[in-house]
């Protein structure tokens, strides 16, 4: 009979704590090594972090982007005549500390979440009892063989974002799996002010919690695990409130280019937007490699992750072994991709599919909850495979 979702893991001891070390040491190795490619940027500023800009106006005083218009190479919103960071505002909340300091850590400071975010999904495996070895493998198959690496590569606004998302995303589900319940939805609300549409997945480990403890009666409980996601839910509304006059406006329906152009989100951008991160890469006659650097490209090139658990819900399906639970995370990431095309863009410039990164953890979810996967010589090679890819993609992007 073959092990289903456990919470009893072996012993966190030396075995653990060497694959760990050893995984963190490979990405820590893959970004020491692009930025040496980049220059030596691992510890440069990055002109393009406005949530440090963001925390530096904070302890000033302001909720505003003091003299906004010296950086127009920034995605700022302007509301009656003041420049708002355009994106909702957790990472600018992690950037205080390096604000206070005087430090602009821009670069290392995203690596170190990308390490974060590896040490949470191998501690998620650890905590469903796999051994070292697999524990190392989702690790390093969800980060350094993902599109996360190019992402982890720049301390720009965009991506900081969908990294500290994955991180807190990844950490929520760890004490999900302790259960935990209190710090796992406070991480997964900071989550959600990192990238909104992650309140799919917040509200799906949420919900049957709250349903258990209203069934309960246990109403102390219900307050206790959800007063601190409601409260950076209530303190995210005050501040776009104040900004904006609205709790659910974090500022990009101000940006000049949604004013002008009629609003982010529309139907009219779905098909465009989904064969963005369907699109192929080809080989041209010459065998050099062919692929958009705007909008995106297939998404199981990219994340071949992705790849892996089609396969494995599809194995699954023939085999009649998916109870209705297991088609939660699926439909939720299909929901989120759908929520993501309706989008002005998917991304923009960019190396492979970077929105579908925030469905990374959906399918980690996914993983944990079924029975333990013996992985075979495929998915090392798909693993090995990604992280060329993705090594090769953050480079390109260099010269390109």
């Amino acid at each position: 009979m073959a092990h289903r979702f456990s919470l009893a893991p072996r012993a966190f001891g030396s075995r653990h704590a060497r694959a760990l070390a050893g995984s963190l040491a490979l990405l820590a190795l893959a970004l020491l090594l692009y930025h040496s490619l980049a220059g030596g940027t691992l510890l440069a500023p990055n002109v393009y972090d406005s949530y440090l800009l963001q925390a530096q106006n904070w302890l000033a005083g302001r909720a505003y982007i003091d003299g906004g218009e010296n950086y127009p190479w920034l995605e700022l919103a302007i509301y009656e005549g003041r420049y708002y960071l355009s994106f909702p505002p957790v990472p600018s909340v992690a950037a205080l500390l390096p604000a206070a300091l005087g430090l602009d850590l821009g670069n290392l400071w995203q690596a170190l979440w990308a390490l974060a975010a590896l040490a949470g999904v191998y501690l998620c495996f650890w905590r469903a009892g796999h051994a070292p070895r697999a524990c190392a493998f989702w690790a390093l198959f969800a980060t350094l063989s993902s599109n996360l690496f190019w992402l982890a590569c720049s301390g720009g606004v965009w991506f900081q974002a969908q990294v500290l998302n994955f991180a807190f995303s990844v950490w929520g589900l760890f004490f999900w799996l302790q259960k935990r319940r209190g710090p796992a939805f406070l991480l997964l609300a900071l989550a959600v002010g990192c990238r909104p549409f992650t309140a799919l997945f917040a509200l799906a480990l949420w919900l049957p919690a709250a349903l258990a403890a209203v069934k309960e009666r246990r109403w102390g409980r219900l307050l206790a695990f959800t007063a601190p996601a409601a409260a950076v839910a209530l303190a995210l509304g005050w501040y776009n409130f104040i900004r904006f006059g609205s709790p659910l406006e974090f500022g990009h329906s101000w940006l000049p280019e949604f004013v002008r152009d009629g609003g982010q989100f529309t139907t009219e951008n779905f098909w465009q937007n989904l064969w963005g991160v369907l699109r192929p890469v080809t080989l041209t006659p010459s065998l050099d490699l062919s692929f958009s650097t705007f909008n995106g490209f297939c998404l199981f090139v990219a994340s071949p992750i992705f790849l892996l658990w089609a396969v494995d819900l599809a194995r699954a399906a023939v085999k009649r072994d998916l109870a209705r639970r297991d088609l939660l995370a699926p439909a939720l990431a299909l929901a989120t991709l759908a929520g993501l095309c309706l989008h002005r863009t998917m991304g923009g410039w960019q190396f492979g599919a970077r929105y579908t990164v925030d469905l990374i953890p959906l399918a980690l979810w996914w993983y944990l909850t079924r029975p333990r996967r013996p992985f075979g010589g495929g998915a090392l090679w798909l693993a090995g495979a990604g992280a060329l890819f993705n090594f090769y993609g953050a480079v390109y992007m260099l010269s390109h």
